[in-house]
This record gives C-alpha cells, sequence and structure tokens, in this order.
C-alpha cells in the first residue's frame, strides 16, 4: 500500500492545485438567495466556490476556495456598466495581477455565443465558441449547451451543459489545454462566468 492511499480523498485533493485537474464538474445551487455556483474534481471533491453579488450595477463575482468564503482565489470584474460586447477583467485576488479578460462578441452571440480570450494587455488569444444546435437553443432553452475553447486555432478543452429539468451541473474538460501559454485559471473563470450569464439569462 502507498503513502498516498494512506491520506483522505479531501487530504488527495487539496494536495493537487485546483488549476491542474483536466476535468471538473459544474454545479450551480437553483435556490441560493444570491446567485452561487461550485466546482469539484472528478471525485466529488469541492475544488471552488463562487457567489456573485447582487445589487450591482456591474457584475462582480468572486471565487474562493470553499464556502466559508476565507480563501479568494480569483475576481471576475465586468469593466463598464452599459456595455453589449462586454468585457470581464479576470484578476488575482492575492496579488492583485490581471490575468486576462473575456470579451463577449456582442451582435453575433445572438445566433451563436461567442467570447474572445484576452490576454493582460486586452489583445485576443483565443476564444470560447458555443458549438452544437445554438441556434436551436435560441428557441428551446431546455437544450443543453456545448462550448469549445480554443487557443491558437486548436481546441484545447470543452464546456458541456448536462440536460436536467431541476438542477444546472456541467462538466468542464482541460486535458488538452496543457503546454499553453494562457493561464489556466482563465478556462475556470470562464465556466464560472458562463454559468453566471445563463443564470441571469434564464430569468428574463
Amino acid at each position: 500500500m502507498s503513502d498516498a492511499s494512506l491520506v483522505p480523498a479531501t487530504s488527495q485533493a487539496l494536495a493537487k492545485p485546483w488549476t491542474e485537474h483536466d476535468q471538473v464538474f459544474c454545479r450551480r445551487k437553483i435556490l441560493a438567495i444570491k446567485p452561487t455556483f461550485e466546482i469539484f474534481d472528478a471525485q466529488g471533491q469541492p475544488l471552488l466556490y463562487c457567489q456573485e453579488k447582487l445589487f450591482k450595477l456591474k457584475d462582480d463575482i468572486r471565487i474562493y476556495a470553499g464556502p466559508s468564503k476565507e480563501v479568494e482565489l480569483l475576481r471576475i470584474k465586468q469593466r463598464n456598466v452599459l456595455d453589449f460586447a462586454a468585457v470581464f477583467d479576470v484578476v488575482d485576488s492575492a496579488s492583485g495581477e490581471k490575468l486576462g479578460g473575456l470579451r463577449r462578441k456582442g451582435w453575433r452571440s445572438f445566433l451563436r455565443d461567442e467570447w474572445h480570450v484576452l490576454d493582460a494587455q486586452d489583445q485576443q488569444v483565443g476564444s470560447v465558441l458555443e458549438s452544437g444546435p445554438a441556434l436551436l437553443r435560441r428557441f428551446i432553452k431546455l437544450l443543453p449547451y456545448t462550448f469549445d475553447f480554443i487557443i491558437g486555432g486548436q481546441k484545447v478543452g470543452s464546456f458541456n451543459q448536462h440536460f436536467s429539468l431541476f438542477t444546472y451541473k456541467a462538466t468542464m474538460e482541460l486535458g488538452a489545454w496543457k503546454g499553453q501559454p494562457i493561464d489556466r485559471r482563465m478556462a475556470f473563470a470562464a465556466a464560472l462566468l458562463l454559468m453566471a450569464i445563463e443564470s441571469k439569462e434564464d430569468k428574463r
């Protein structure tokens, strides 16, 4: 028996940085007062906890290491109040360093949702592109959606919502993201932002 097998599952999950997980599961709490989202590893151990602040003119999403919210890891902040092609800056909470940004592709997103992945200097380095029957989803909201992460012209990951009448669940795959110059934290930020945007649009 190896030493690793003597370590509780929760400790094993914490020993591996959350950014290194190639497959994670995402969930939105349906009955929460504030928009609340969680990400778990493949064994069901919690990795990230996210709660969006209410009554803000601009979206302000905080990502924590757990529901106690003692350790804030990332912030996703909308840059402008009125901005149809909205830009969201992703910032490391501890250092204040801007990791990059996510910019929605304006009018084109009516037909097929598309986001630009920006580096710290606001240069586009990739995209998050809705795939599958995107147009049909505009009329049938129950259809689950899929997004592909494109970096350098190559698909490096995906975000797949699962069909459910009463809950919101999704899986993110990042196995092909290895070796990319773009910080993997941007993928986690994108997943949480997609869930937050979908939550708002579901209420319209």
